[in-house]
């Protein structure tokens, strides 16, 4: 793990370091850190704050099928039970 991936995992709120948690265990730190990083840089946030954040985060997910998929499903589930509204639903 590079000092920078060290950097970026340090820095994060909880929200945010569940859901890359959940990515790191399914396919490895290097590649959860590259995959969470372009889904956050693609939904325009920094970070997840709250349950809306993960939600639009694990859609971001689902879309790139796979694993990457599969673990955006689980974290979608987790945001729904926690408040957020999937408008397109």
């Amino acid at each position: 793990m590079s000092s920078v991936d060290q950097v970026v995992l340090a820095t994060m709120n909880a929200t945010t370091e569940g859901a890359f948690f959940r990515l790191i265990k399914a396919m490895g730190r290097e590649k959860a850190i590259q995959v969470g990083s372009e889904a956050l840089a693609t939904i325009g946030l920094r970070e997840l704050r709250n349950p809306t954040d993960l939600l639009m985060f694990a859609n971001c997910l689902i879309t790139q099928g796979g694993v990457v998929e599969a673990v955006g499903r689980a974290l979608k589930v987790s945001a729904l039970l926690r408040g957020a509204v999937d408008k397109a639903a």
